[in-house]
């Protein structure tokens, strides 16, 4: 059985009309990626109704997490690496017919490679949950913290003179 293919879904939801899908089909051609890349890129649609949408078509959840704070034991379930490398973000352990799972938010649910990554390192079943790419990158910055924003550490002032080479000391 095949699915409907997200344009077509977005069109019969009277969010784009043949104007906009032929552009974003042309777009993908062109520059490659995912359609639904595509549609943000031109600005066609909202990210908000395409996460829906794709979630439909996904049959998965869709999440925004924004400054939500995952449980620390939940966060630990995953290597860092591989969150950020991959772009997951675990978000919390369920129990289904009495068997642990893993709720994980991915910008793309339907990359089984990433998906089974993911649960062997977990070494658990996956739920998986559609996020939107940027809060995905927020919400991973703001659980672990982003390195690339830590303030400047300076070294203390040194409580003795310089030296110079030959053993001459400067005064300040």
């Amino acid at each position: 059985m095949s699915r409907v293919h997200i344009g077509q879904m977005l069109k019969a939801q009277g969010l784009i009309d043949d104007f906009q899908l032929r552009r974003a089909l042309e777009h993908q051609r062109r520059w490659g990626g995912r359609i639904g890349q595509a549609f943000l890129g031109l600005r066609v649609v909202r990210e908000e109704h395409l996460l829906a949408t794709l979630g439909k078509q996904l049959g998965v959840p869709v999440v925004h997490i924004g400054r939500w704070m995952v449980a620390p034991a939940v966060l630990q379930r995953l290597p860092e690496k591989l969150v950020r490398r991959r772009r997951v973000l675990p978000l919390d352990v369920i129990s289904v017919h009495r068997a642990d799972r893993l709720i994980v938010a991915f910008p793309a649910p339907d990359d089984l490679l990433v998906v089974d990554e993911v649960a062997f390192a977990a070494g658990m079943g996956i739920e998986p949950a559609l996020a939107g790419s940027e809060d995905l990158d927020q919400a991973i910055a703001h659980q672990f913290g982003d390195h690339r924003f830590d303030p400047l550490e300076l070294p203390a002032p040194p409580t003795e003179p310089m030296r110079l080479v030959d053993g001459r000391r400067l005064e300040s």
